[in-house]
């Protein structure tokens, strides 16, 4: 059986970015923020969460030239 893994670097990165985006408007409902914070850590998440799909589709990427040439 063929076991997909995804590295721990780009599962954290994907995580935290989802955790981010997702506190992002109940932590700027019950305290004051500015837009300009808000959207500076709505971007951060985004980020992350980019960043970590770039990372598992490098790792595919890797795994299957690696798996060919064998």
């Amino acid at each position: 059986m063929k076991r997909n893994t995804i590295s721990k670097t780009a599962l954290t990165y994907l995580i935290v970015g989802l955790l981010i985006t997702a506190l992002t408007p109940i932590i700027s409902r019950y305290y004051p923020v500015s837009d300009v914070v808000r959207g500076f850590i709505t971007g951060l998440g985004l980020t992350l969460e980019v960043i970590a799909i770039v990372k598992i589709r490098q790792g595919k990427i890797v795994r299957n030239c690696t798996s060919s040439k064998a």
